[in-house]
């Protein structure tokens, strides 16, 4: 019977070598080899064990390859199992003497079996398996590893993608299953050939565009996961899209579209305003176009006006999902892993946004970046890049920050009267709905990118130009006139900043001080002075400033508001013109006025109207809120 060692052989990085009698190694031109004799005693064979170890632990620091040749493995291996005097004593030697590349864990996973060998030769195969079966590449912008295998495409580190592999290692290998540590080793080897071998991509989550041509694609339809083609001459199914999608854990699919269908449907399971139903028709086409801003949705209403079931069947209609609803995130990093993952930020029942996550809102409206130090490690940055739309729902505005206000859409829903249905009666008729529904908004893109070249933005565009420009197009293929749509997004902005407006005393000091001035300049002094001043006009101690710093803070946030009423303020900018302190300009001006560093222009004239009409200045005969069309051709 041959020993354990018999016939040993061991790959070392220098010329290979062997043993002399004396227990080095000596240099030679063949692998070196020990015969361990059947006479041999196990106290023989354990001494020449450890004289084999003691040698790699010696050698070690300048050959670390010893450590991983057969000689070391087979000897440290006999070592673990026959003596545990023998195993402490060089373990201890191993840990003091090993060079920082060699992972102290490895080794002894060696000596509890070759554990550590199966791994890697079970995560070469992983490996190869992956590269056989699909192609590696890595998104261009998050520089994530990806893998496509037929018409799905998988995130490396995914948990997608482990689902996978551990099943078709299963069925290849005729039922074997691979451990945790060789599937981890192979996705940090396939991770790096996505990056340093694979060519660079650009990958959407269920909504893309082919920059090439110009075409729009939604991923995800139907049971097969196909993908609707959209362009300006039409709409149609791919099998496989030309450009790469991945899915999300929690994503469903869309059913699958009719032509010609009726989104007329839709008004009677969302209670949305009738006044407002084009501003959430673009909001959904605008949240299928990656390449621009997203405007975000607040829906507000008391209690009893649908929110949650309005906001979860338009969140169905933009983003299908086993999770449409979902509470608000506690951190900055909470909301941008959650965007990572899903297409549209759905947060219900939002009672209060803190400034942080207002400020990550903005980033995400307009494709911005959260960094963090990466787990586990001191010095690199894990960053998430995203640009998602977003829908929230509050009896409250929870959206309170001006920078967002000019980037909302804000529908306040009514009180619902008469019988209430049921969630379970909506979902039904929801679903049979749907494929109309979907095919109707499809039908309406269509006719929107069709109307877009031929759409002028208007000089008085709001700050999400590309969402006014999109909806003036939406609207006019509607049979509207043209300037409609931007009189409808300017009043629901102009509200938006009134309200939150009232949620600073010190802007509504200064509007009240200005009402009650009789000159056309209200104020001119030192920001000191203009404290002193509107003590008088001061509503709530709350939110009041202390100092002349915070009152030019609090103002510069509420400047946008102040000017869609009439209050224009020009603070002093450059070098300070007086020891006494900066100064600022407060003056009447006409509703929507504009001045930044003290230039002030005037927008068009705007007399009043109802909210979206009458931008023209014409009479109701001429109204540009009113559709060219016949009802039977509007959507709602």
């Amino acid at each position: 019977m041959t020993s354990i060692i018999d016939e040993i052989r061991a790959e070392v990085l220098k010329p290979a070598e062997k043993f002399s009698s004396g227990g080095v190694f000596e240099q030679t031109d063949v692998h070196y080899v020990h015969h361990v004799h059947q006479s041999e005693t196990d106290e023989q064979e354990l001494e020449r064990c450890v004289t084999v170890v003691e040698d790699v632990v010696r050698r070690g620091k300048d050959e670390p390859g010893l450590y991983g040749s057969d000689a070391f493995r087979a000897a440290w291996t006999h070592i673990c199992k026959s003596s545990d005097e023998q195993r402490f004593r060089l373990r201890v030697k191993i840990k003091e003497n090993k060079p920082i590349g060699v992972p102290l864990g490895e080794i002894d996973r060696v000596g509890s079996g070759g554990e550590g060998g199966e791994d890697r030769s079970a995560a070469d195969e992983l490996v190869s398996l992956a590269v056989g079966a699909g192609e590696l590449f890595f998104d261009e912008t998050t520089r994530d590893g990806f893998v496509t295998v037929g018409s799905d495409t998988m995130r490396v580190r995914s948990v997608a993608f482990l689902d996978w592999l551990s099943y078709r290692h299963y069925r290849e290998s005729g039922g074997s299953s691979a451990s945790d540590s060789a599937l981890k080793q192979a996705c940090g080897t396939l991770s790096g050939l996505c990056q340093h071998e694979g060519k660079p991509e650009r990958v959407f989550l269920r909504a893309g565009r082919n920059s090439e041509t110009g075409a729009y694609y939604l991923h995800g339809i139907g049971k097969n996961g196909q993908s609707a083609e959209v362009t300006a001459t039409g709409w149609r199914l791919l099998e496989v899209a030309p450009v790469k999608f991945w899915r999300s854990g929690s994503a469903v699919p869309f059913p699958e579209p009719i032509a010609g269908g009726d989104i007329g449907k839709l008004w009677d399971l969302v209670n949305i305003p009738e006044a407002d139903r084009v501003l959430v028709l673009a909001w959904i086409l605008e949240a299928w176009r990656p390449d621009t801003p997203f405007p975000a949705l607040e829906l507000c209403g008391v209690q009893g006006s649908a929110k949650s079931s309005t906001q979860k069947r338009l969140r169905m209609l933009v983003d299908a999902s086993s999770a449409p609803l979902r509470a608000a995130p506690k951190t900055v990093e909470d909301a941008f892993v959650s965007a990572g993952n899903n297409w549209v930020v759905s947060l219900d029942n939002v009672s209060h946004l803190s400034a942080g996550l207002q400020d990550a809102f903005c980033i995400m409206a307009t494709d911005g970046a959260y960094a963090g130090r990466t787990l586990f490690t001191n010095a690199d940055e894990t960053v998430i890049t995203i640009k998602r739309p977003v829908v929230l729902s509050g009896i409250n505005n929870p959206v309170t920050a001006q920078d967002l206000i000019s980037r909302t859409v804000h529908i306040e829903l009514p009180v619902i009267e008469g019988r209430r249905r049921l969630e379970s009666e909506l979902d039904a008729a929801f679903n049979e709905a749907w494929p109309e529904i979907f095919g109707g908004l499809l039908d309406l893109f269509v006719k929107t990118l069709r109307m877009l070249p031929e759409t002028v933005l208007p000089v008085d565009a709001l700050r999400m130009a590309d969402f006014n420009h999109l909806g003036e197009a939406m609207a006019r293929a509607m049979g509207y006139k043209p300037g409609a749509f931007t009189s409808l997004y300017r009043g629901n902005y102009r509200e938006s900043v009134q309200r939150a407006m009232e949620s600073s005393p010190v802007a509504v000091a200064v509007a009240q001080m200005a009402e009650d001035s009789p000159l056309q300049e209200v104020f001119d002094g030192t920001y000191k002075e203009l404290l002193e001043k509107l003590v008088t006009h001061k509503t709530d101690n709350e939110g009041w400033p202390k100092s002349e710093k915070g009152l030019a803070n609090a103002l510069k946030r509420q400047m946008p508001a102040l000017q869609e009423i009439g209050v224009v303020l020009i603070p002093e900018t450059g070098p300070k013109q007086s020891k006494k302190g900066r100064r600022i300009v407060i003056r009447k001006g006409e509703h929507g006025e504009h001045s930044e560093h003290g230039n002030v222009q005037k927008a068009p004239e705007e007399k009043k109207y109802p909210i979206g009409c009458g931008s023209d200045g014409s009479d109701g005969s001429n109204d540009p809120c009113e559709p060219t069309g016949t009802s039977d051709d509007m959507p709602f």
